[in-house]
């Protein structure tokens, strides 16, 4: 039930910036904002539990792509971009082997 409820709370984050933002959302954020719910749900109801599961780096780069499209003085809803910022960064160690694995090819 955790892993529910957090995934619907980073899910309506996400949302938030998507809609309350001074202006209109562009087509490269919505598109990154439905890919970024789709892996987060992905990771949370297939790969909870299991931080070496793939779907958790996925997840947290699509998030991370969406995150990257906001300017941080234009965001509509400052607190849901610190919860998503928040997230990345504690689980950032799930990115770090995907990272070296791309800095080595």
């Amino acid at each position: 039930m955790d892993y529910e409820l957090a995934c619907d709370r980073l899910c309506d984050d996400i949302s938030q910036l998507l809609l309350d933002g001074p202006r209109p959302a562009t087509k490269w954020k919505a598109f990154a904002a439905g890919r970024a719910t789709q892996d987060l749900a992905a990771a949370f109801h297939r790969a909870a539990g299991r931080p070496e599961d793939e779907l958790w780096s996925n997840a947290l780069e699509s998030l991370e792509r969406f995150i990257d499209l906001y300017d941080y003085s234009a965001v509509g809803n400052p607190a849901a971009m610190r919860e998503l910022r928040s997230f990345v960064d504690e689980n950032a160690d799930l990115l770090a082997p995907r990272l070296h694995l791309k800095l080595a090819s």
